[in-house]
């Protein structure tokens, strides 16, 4: 958008007839924050259909320039010096997720269905923004997938573009159909960035840096039955066969890994919940990276009727959104359904094609030196002997918002200035940090962790592939120590919105680019903070009831480096925001985060309670990403607009 464009819709909307006069206002509906054009037929004609002029301003116009809603008027009211009084128009009726427009075709039906699964809701309109139903970047993966089951042809990226159902039903199989082979893939597998990154620690016990997975086994369901769902997932899904000698490889299927069966019914309930600790550390030590293995399993009967399944796997070829299919896939298979679903772009295709896309990725260095080499504030420590985090001496500090909270975080704030989940969090954190150094303004950098599951091609679709896919990037922050929380969310989104390609060029650049840029980011200070929010989780969204308060066991050796000071990571469980607080005790007191952690909670409340205010909302610069208007021009803009038409 120019600021020509607003002058060019006017002409637009009178074209359609001499005999009409059209009076366009843009009114910033404190709710939803929508273009509404307001038309008045000239006294000799008053017919005038909204939904035609509508469809004839889409043929005309992009979609953020078409009005969501068209009021015919009888006259513009108008002040005492006659300007359009824009507080005397009245607010048009558009469709929200409570009575929203339903769907008109079998896609939209079928994209609403999934919708409404995925965010865990009754009803959805079609005209309602995935962003701000509380969807986000993870959970967008897992709409591309069940659209792809559907036979609907989407990528992640169109999530981002066309948030709404109707404006992505009109996209839908408009991508190139992503051929991907569905035979066992072998051979060598190029590292990835964030593999590299993992290597590059040196750690003690590289082999010792798991995640893991308590599962109860269904009612009917007996060992022979898990032995073979797991064999299947290994044979499906090629990354767990990878090992790690000097190179990376994809092995075959032909050695599945065994399933552990282990006897815990002589023993009292509180003896199984410590067994299962002991087994599950055990099950994590015992690996090689360079003889693979690196998926395990062991099967726990607590009962007769009660079977739980251990899942252990090396953070090397799993993620979180990795989880959702692995799960998902054996809650299929533990139920009886074959066969899987098709296989998506292996992830050796995917690192292949990582590497043959870095170069392309040349221009976006000076954003990423940018981002590392320039002046930061230092967190403070409470004790001055200099040392390195390590896991023996990590704690953590887990806070929550209420569920009232969280549903406003996910539903309401993102309505107020078209933000996303990361916007709103990573602003409050960057104040909390501000505000612990006691500083009035600085760089906060912060480093950001991703899904990672771009589509760096359009041959490219890994929204069903298994494998370590997480990208992490740093970004520096420019904050001011400010009660207004609402100018703090607006500058961090505009921020934000400078990032090219949602992060994925930075790794991409740092350790596959050419030697001058990696030295040069490799030179560069760590960043202290590493911040994840990781969607929201559901116990049971993938069919399995997943046991989230026994300990599975030492996921990592205590003798392994931590990469940061701080490492916070977020989700929604049960409806509330959960905020994980890793610390190193050598370095900081408990107290000191628990204040931290607190302080963060009530940034966010105080964000909240902003953003739930009826006079808040508003536009932002990177909503019209073609114009060059800063935050002030733009105000001004909308302000005269608004005023006088």
């Amino acid at each position: 958008m120019t600021k020509d464009n607003y002058e060019e819709l006017r002409q637009r909307v009178m074209q359609l007839s001499p005999r009409h006069r059209v009076a366009l206002a843009q009114q910033l509906s404190h709710s939803s924050q929508r273009l509404v054009a307001y038309v008045v037929p000239k006294p000799d004609n008053s017919t005038l259909n909204p939904s035609t002029l509508k469809d004839f301003l889409k043929s005309k116009l992009p979609n953020y320039m078409v009005p969501a809603a068209i009021v015919p008027l009888e006259t513009l009211p108008r002040t005492a010096n006659g300007k359009i009084d824009v507080n005397a128009l009245p607010e048009p009726k558009i469709a929200t997720s409570d009575a929203g427009e339903t769907p008109r075709n079998a896609v939209e039906e079928t994209l609403a269905q999934i919708w409404q699964d995925v965010l865990r809701l009754n009803a959805i309109g079609v005209h309602d923004n995935f962003f701000e139903l509380g969807g986000d970047s993870i959970l967008s993966i897992q709409i591309v997938s069940r659209a792809r089951e559907a036979g609907l042809r989407l990528a992640p990226n169109q999530l981002f573009e066309q948030p709404t159902i109707a404006e992505l039903a009109a996209v839908v199989n408009l991508t190139p159909e992503v051929a991907a082979t569905q035979d066992v893939v072998t051979g060598e597998v190029p590292l990835t960035p964030i593999q590299q990154w993992f290597f590059e620690q040196e750690m003690e016990s590289a082999h010792h840096w798991h995640q893991a997975m308590l599962v109860e086994v269904p009612d009917g369901v007996n060992s022979e039955m898990v032995e073979g769902a797991i064999a299947t997932l290994w044979t499906h899904h090629d990354a767990l066969r990878l090992i790690f000698t000097d190179k990376q490889i994809n092995t075959d299927a032909s050695n599945p890994p065994k399933l552990a069966h282990i006897d815990l019914t002589h023993l009292t309930a509180s003896d199984q919940v410590q067994a299962i600790a002991a087994h599950g550390t055990k099950l994590h030590q015992n690996v090689t990276l360079a003889a693979g293995g690196l998926m395990r399993t062991a099967l726990f009967t607590c009962s007769t009727n009660q079977l739980r399944l251990l899942l252990s796997l090396h953070h090397l070829v799993v993620d979180a959104v990795s989880w959702q299919i692995l799960l998902g896939d054996l809650g299929t298979l533990l139920g009886g359904a074959t066969p899987l679903p098709e296989k998506t772009t292996s992830f050796k295709s995917w690192s292949e094609t990582l590497r043959a896309q870095t170069a392309a990725q040349q221009s976006e260095a000076d954003f990423w030196v940018t981002q590392v080499e320039q002046p930061i504030i230092q967190l403070p420590r409470d004790y001055a002997e200099t040392t390195l985090p390590v896991e023996a001496t990590t704690q953590t500090v887990t806070v929550a918002l209420s569920q009232e909270d969280t549903q406003a975080l996910l539903q309401t704030v993102p309505a107020v200035y078209n933000t996303q989940i990361n916007d709103a969090l990573l602003t409050a954190l960057a104040q909390t940090l501000l505000q612990w150094v006691g500083a009035t303004s600085g760089n906060v950098r912060i480093e950001v962790e991703a899904h990672g599951r771009e589509q760096i091609t359009p041959e490219i679709d890994v929204s069903r592939t298994v494998g370590w896919f997480t990208t992490t990037y740093p970004y520096s922050l420019q904050v001011r120590n400010t009660e207004d929380c609402m100018e703090s969310l607006k500058s961090v989104k505009e921020q934000l919105r400078q990032i090219p390609d949602r992060g994925i060029s930075y790794g991409m650049l740092r350790y596959l680019g050419n030697e001058t840029i990696r030295q040069r980011l490799a030179q560069a200070s760590n960043s202290e903070v590493l911040f994840n929010y990781l969607g929201q989780r559901d116990s049971t969204s993938t069919g399995l009831q997943i046991i989230q308060d026994i300990d599975v066991g030492t996921l990592r050796d205590p003798r392994n480096r931590r990469g940061y000071l701080l490492e916070i990571n977020t989700w929604v469980a049960n409806g509330q925001l959960q905020v994980n607080w890793r610390y190193d005790t050598k370095i900081h007191r408990p107290d000191t985060l628990e204040t931290l952690a607190n302080q963060y909670l009530s940034a966010l409340k105080s964000l909240i309670v902003q953003c739930s205010d009826t006079d808040s909302g508003g536009f932002t610069p990177s909503d019209f990403p073609d114009a060059e208007f800063n935050q002030s021009e733009l105000d001004d803009f909308i302000g005269q607009l608004t005023g006088e038409v």
